[in-house]
C-alpha cells in the first residue's frame, strides 16, 4: 500500500512538474515574442529615421520645411532690416544734399545692395516662389524714385548712386538668395 501511494504521489508530481514546464515554456514563448517585437519595432523606426534624414537632405530643396526647420533659416530679422535699409534710402532722396560726392553714391548704392539682399531672404524665408523677380523690380523701382525724388525737388540727380544702386539691387538679390539655399537644411 506504501508503495502504491509512492506511485500516485510520483505521478502527481510528475503531472505538476509537467504542467509547471509548460507554464515555464510558454512564459519563456512569450517573453521572446516581445522581445522579437520590441526589436522590429526599433529597426522600423530606425528605418522609417534613415529614410526621413536621407529625405531631409538638400536633395530635395521642394519639400515643405517643419516648424522647427523653418526658425533655423537665415533671415529671421529680414523683415525689419529691410524696413530700416527703406527707410535710410528715403531719408538720402528726403534730405537736401550740400555736396554729393563718391562716398555719398557709394553709401546710397550700398543701402540699395542691402535691401537686395533682405528682400530676398524675407521673401524666401515665406515661400515666395517669386522672391528673387520681386525684389530686383522693387528695388529698381526704389532707386527709380530716389532719382525722381531728388529731380522733382529740385536736387542734382546722382547718376553714379541709380547706376551702382541698381547693379547693387541685383547683386544684393543674388547674394541673398545664395546665402538662404545654402543654409537650407
Amino acid at each position: 500500500m506504501l508503495r502504491r501511494m509512492n506511485r500516485q504521489i510520483r505521478r502527481a508530481q510528475a503531472k505538476l512538474d509537467k504542467k509547471a514546464e509548460l507554464e515555464k515554456s510558454k512564459k519563456k514563448e512569450a517573453r521572446r515574442e516581445r522581445i522579437d517585437s520590441l526589436k522590429r519595432r526599433r529597426t522600423e523606426r530606425r528605418e522609417v529615421a534613415r529614410t526621413d534624414a536621407g529625405r531631409t537632405t538638400r536633395s530635395d530643396p521642394d519639400r515643405p520645411l517643419s516648424e522647427a526647420e523653418r526658425k533655423k533659416l537665415p533671415g529671421r530679422f529680414s523683415g525689419a532690416l529691410m524696413i530700416a535699409t527703406v527707410f535710410f534710402i528715403v531719408l538720402q532722396a528726403a534730405v537736401p544734399m550740400e555736396e554729393a560726392g563718391t562716398g555719398t553714391s557709394l553709401v546710397g548704392a550700398g543701402y540699395l545692395l542691402l535691401f537686395g539682399y533682405f528682400s530676398s531672404q524675407y521673401l524666401l524665408r515665406r515661400d515666395n516662389a517669386k522672391a528673387f523677380t520681386m525684389t530686383v523690380v522693387s528695388g529698381l523701382a526704389l532707386a527709380a524714385g530716389v532719382g525722381a525724388a531728388r529731380f522733382f525737388s529740385g536736387q542734382p540727380v546722382d547718376w553714379l548712386m541709380l547706376g551702382l544702386g541698381a547693379v547693387g539691387v541685383v547683386l544684393g538679390a543674388y547674394l541673398g538668395r545664395m546665402v538662404f539655399y545654402a543654409a537650407r537644411p
